[in-house]
């Protein structure tokens, strides 16, 4: 029995290998670590030269330049300095009293421009307790890091308070002309004499005798006045004599009244008692 072979290989399954892979190609950036190696070393070269000098000089150093360590403040202080640097986000600042831990510090300033050589901030003491302080420059990155500058030994409301120095020169006063009075002429005094006038004696009255008018008997006397002239003397005892003779008047009056009221009572009783009488004899 012939058996006929195909040309064409058979294969099955279960026997045999899969399709074996390509060959791996070359890579093309195998030389890019070293092409890395070269520019950094170029970069080194160029920092450590003469030029990386001059850029690092040109970097403004941030740090507090007043008050300086040692100083005595008190009142508002003014804060300066210099806060910047690249990159640059903001700057913060601190006061503690010493001695105390970085925790212990306040923050009372700060802001996100950058200041060379300028007012960074201003430092109220007026409220702080006497004694040594110590201020905080702390500089922050944009990516969080910071770098801190310190002014230690601040002596707070321990002294007499600095005299402040104005900025501006006093202004010179500008010179007035007095003006000249004027003369004013002397009052010249004229005494006018006042003739006397002499005046006349106030002549001094003559008492004149009293003349008494003719008494009879019983009669009190009487002061007569001269014709045409009224004599006080005589009207004071006129007036006693009319009193006199008025009480007599009353007194008279009284008794003649009483005489009467008794003669009156006695004719009464009289009556009476006849016309008793005269009831019994009938």
């Amino acid at each position: 029995m012939n058996t006929t072979r195909s040309m064409y290989p058979v294969h099955r399954l279960g026997q045999g290998r899969g399709p074996q892979p390509s060959p791996r190609r070359p890579s093309r950036v195998s030389g890019l670590p070293g092409l890395l190696a070269v520019l950094a070393a170029i970069a080194l070269w160029a920092l450590a030269g003469p030029g990386a000098e001059l850029l690092w000089a040109q970097q403004p150093q941030s740090g507090i330049t007043s008050p300086a360590p040692g100083s005595v403040v008190s009142g508002s202080v003014p804060i300066l300095g210099t806060a910047a640097g690249e990159p640059f986000a903001r700057y913060e600042l601190y006061f503690k009293q010493e001695p105390s831990g970085d925790e212990s510090y306040i923050w009372f300033a700060g802001d996100t421009r950058q200041v060379v050589n300028g007012q960074l901030g201003v430092w109220h003491t007026a409220g702080l307790p006497p004694g040594t302080y110590t201020l905080r420059l702390r500089v922050v990155r944009p990516d969080g890091n910071y770098g801190e500058f310190f002014a230690p030994n601040i002596l707070v409301n321990t002294g007499p308070s600095p005299t402040p120095t104005p900025d501006e020169p006093t202004p010179t006063p500008i010179p007035v002309a007095t003006p000249t009075p004027i003369p004013q002429p002397t009052p010249v005094v004229v005494e006018v004499e006042q003739p006397q006038v002499e005046e006349p004696p106030t002549p001094t009255p003559t008492p004149e005798p009293l003349a008494f008018g003719p008494q009879g008997p019983g009669d009190e006397p009487q002061v007569v006045a001269p014709a045409g002239q009224a004599n006080p003397l005589a009207e004071e005892l006129g007036a006693a004599v009319g009193l006199s003779r008025l009480r007599e008047a009353f007194f008279r009056g009284v008794r003649w009244s009483a005489l009467l009221f008794l003669l009156g009572g006695g004719i009464l009783g009289l009556r009476r008692l006849l016309d008793f009488l005269w009831a019994r004899m009938e």
